[in-house]
């Protein structure tokens, strides 16, 4: 094990520290993080939300009528991400691509930094399981509100920890970060799930007089209660007041969310990137199955919500990691003590060899440990600076940006200069709406707005179900930019012009429209 933690040296006979053990484990964890969650800024979603803050700051005036689409233009809609979206535009009118690439990064550590003290053992397990965590959450790294709603819901997860395990009470705290968490993102609800599991598992242990370690007392417990009644309050500190409770409702409430919206879809582990999640949920039932030690029953009902939450929809990976990392590694530091206490019982001459893994220090003198220690850490942060630099290249993120949106047909659009309607597919709403400002689309991802009635349609045009045509001449659409290999490619009239084919979308335009 190369972890070089003596880092210390003599001066006027007293021994100076550079780098504490926990401190250099720390530090090394962050930049891991951070070369982790540096990536290119491109999401599908993150178009529409730079759209919206621009025009609630431009207008001074929150965004709330709908000008993007032509199914819902002129409807109002809850934005319930409108703080989040004028940080994100003032970061990207600042700094461009590279300015939202350290946003997430920034988020994506805070997540780590607050999941990492909630932790007991050995600095070297809780960095594994850090880094596992990280891979778990790295599936929402992505530059969009959301984002913000992982850092509050980790920072509500550690109040609880403090509360419970340190019997540090801060839960005050929660009420200004729920306010802020209401104007920032729709996820203020994971936030509410978690306090409410959280109480009601205490409850349960209460009364059914459960043996738990740092049991919450009646007192204690009715407090927790009138702090999660005050945070559902102060989340109506909004500018859409109480509309704001009806957000979790409309999102939940489209039935064909999971069919049709990759992130709302059920997780597949056959894709690669999706798998860490697996893995920890397997560690986590692995330990504690050979653990003796019970599970406290709040840890147990926030667990398997979100567990199960995540095992219904893949955006729900980060909130599970964050739940779980911290269960995982309590109860393999105790599997840990429990098998050393028992071999150490039978075999007592291994307690020297203990105390030698024990010690990851080499016995080198402490200024070469301050040395390469100091070489890693440097070593790591050069590693953070290149990928912040290389991957926020403008012509790199032209490269992905023309493989993952359709940026040939969008500017055969723009030079043909006649406004129009377009039929687009989901995933590339927001960018259209972003560089193509005149055309007005079907769909894109606010489909608390649209709801199943659009999206619904949306499909069976693409499917070309039913009586597609008549709907396409109904909603006087010009253009239909969609991937080949959808039905309505292939039934197409005369009248619609083919103007650019590829292998990921073909643009066809409506030759006798006005």
């Amino acid at each position: 094990m190369i972890i070089f933690v003596d880092n210390s040296y003599e001066q006027n006979g007293k021994t100076m520290t550079w780098i504490k053990e926990k401190n250099f484990y720390f530090i090394v964890l962050i930049l891991l993080i951070l070369i982790m969650a540096i990536r290119t800024p491109l999401d599908t979603d993150m178009w529409w939300h730079l759209r919206a803050g621009e025009e609630t700051w431009l207008t001074k005036d929150i965004y709330r009528i709908d000008t993007f689409s032509f199914t819902r233009e002129g409807e109002e809609w809850i934005n319930h991400s409108w703080l989040s979206q004028v940080l994100m535009y003032l970061l990207f009118r600042l700094g461009e691509y590279r300015a939202l690439s350290i946003w997430v990064s920034v988020c994506a550590v805070a997540c780590i930094a607050l999941i990492y003290p909630q932790m007991q053992g050995h600095p070297l397990l809780r960095v594994s399981i850090c880094l596992l965590a990280g891979t778990v959450s790295s599936v929402v790294w992505t530059p969009r509100p959301q984002i913000m709603s992982l850092v509050l819901f980790s920072f509500v997860s550690y109040v609880l920890y403090l509360y419970k395990w340190k019997q540090i009470n801060r839960l005050i705290w929660l009420l200004p970060v729920f306010v802020l968490w209401g104007n920032l993102h729709g996820g203020y609800v994971l936030g509410i799930i978690l306090l409410g599991t959280f109480i009601f598992g205490e409850f349960i242990s209460k009364v059914f007089a459960l043996e738990g370690q740092n049991q919450l007392s009646w007192l204690r417990i009715r407090f927790l209660f009138l702090i999660l009644a005050g945070s559902m309050i102060v989340v109506l500190i909004n500018p859409f007041g109480l509309d704001m409770w009806r957000i979790p409702f409309n999102t939940v409430g489209v039935q064909s969310l999971q069919n049709l919206i990759n992130e709302w879809a059920s997780p597949d582990f056959h894709q690669a990137f999706q798998q860490p999640m697996l893995w920890l949920l397997f560690l986590l039932i692995t330990a504690l199955a050979i653990s003796k030690k019970p599970l406290e029953v709040s840890e147990l009902l926030s667990l398997i919500v979100f567990a199960w939450m995540a095992l219904t929809a893949r955006r729900n990976f980060g909130p599970f990691a964050i739940i779980a990392a911290p269960i995982l590694e309590r109860t393999a530091s105790g599997l840990w003590f429990e098998w050393r206490g028992k071999l150490l019982a039978r075999y007592p001459k291994m307690e020297k060899a203990f105390e030698k893994m024990s010690d990851s220090t080499f016995r080198v003198s402490p200024s070469v440990n301050n040395v390469v220690n100091l070489i890693f850490i440097v070593l790591f942060t050069a590693v953070v600076v290149w990928k912040a630099y290389d991957v926020n290249r403008i012509s790199f993120v032209k490269s992905v940006e023309e493989e993952v949106f359709p940026v040939f047909a969008g500017e055969i659009i723009k030079k043909d200069k006649r406004p129009g309607r377009i039929l687009n597919e989901y995933n590339w709403g927001g960018y259209l709406i972003w560089h193509l400002r005149d055309f007005p689309v079907m769909v894109d991802g606010r489909t608390d707005l649209f709801g199943d009635e659009i999206i619904t349609e949306w499909s069976g045009l693409l499917q070309a179900e039913g009586d597609w045509n008549d709907k396409i001449n109904e909603w006087d659409i010009s253009y239909i930019l969609i991937e080949p290999d959808r039905p309505l490619v292939y039934v197409l009239p005369d009248e619609w012009v083919p103007l650019y084919r590829s292998d990921e979308y073909v643009l066809f335009m409506n030759q006798i429209s006005d």
